[in-house]
């Protein structure tokens, strides 16, 4: 899968776009080391830490046999992708990303010229400990549980292909790993 890492953007998933609008034919991956308009679900935005991972992969619309699921299938991707570096994912619908309760990424899709693009924020060096952003929720990083800094192109690679992977084995694995990572609480909300 083709690849464009970029030193700074305002949202990976804009540049995906652009990328789209110029041609690039999916599928393929962007990330950025700084993001400054970074965006979540419902128009919120992200929190673009510097040391993160802010990464977008765009797949051809017809690689996708059900759309709806897109989300989830996303979700799976990155929760495997962290479960096999040895940690322990929960997944919140819709698109929450957690360990211990705290959370460490998110997931948006959205679909733009005959692609799908996935955008994920993963919270891999920063913060340096567990914190509670203003609105309460409680966030973390990869390397806070793993002790040691995490390198955003290795990470950027592995999820991009694990997203592609899970892509191409279709949907009927989804929903059975979905139970098998979901998470009851709401994110960000500790656990007791």
């Amino acid at each position: 899968m083709r690849s464009f890492h970029l030193a700074e953007c305002g949202s990976t998933m804009d540049e995906a776009r652009a990328l789209i609008d110029k041609g690039e034919k999916p599928p393929f991956y962007l990330f950025s080391d700084r993001q400054l308009n970074g965006r979540g679900q419902y128009g919120k935005s992200w929190e673009s830490f510097e040391g993160n991972l802010f990464l977008s992969v765009a797949v051809p619309k017809e690689s996708v046999k059900a759309p709806k699921l897109l989300s989830l299938t996303v979700g799976i991707a990155a929760a495997e992708a962290l479960a096999n570096n040895g940690l322990q994912p929960n997944l919140v619908w819709p698109n929450d990303v957690l360990i211990d309760g705290a959370k460490t990424g998110g997931i948006l899709v959205e679909e733009h010229g005959g692609a799908f693009i996935a955008g994920i924020g993963l919270n891999l060096n920063s913060p340096a400990a567990p914190m509670r952003l203003e609105d309460g929720r409680l966030i973390a990083s990869v390397a806070f549980h793993t002790g040691a800094r995490e390198e955003t192109s290795l990470w950027a690679e592995l999820l991009a292909e694990e997203i592609a992977k899970r892509i191409e084995l279709g949907e009927e694995a989804v929903l059975p790993l979905w139970r098998g990572f979901s998470q009851a609480h709401k994110s960000g909300e500790d656990q007791k």
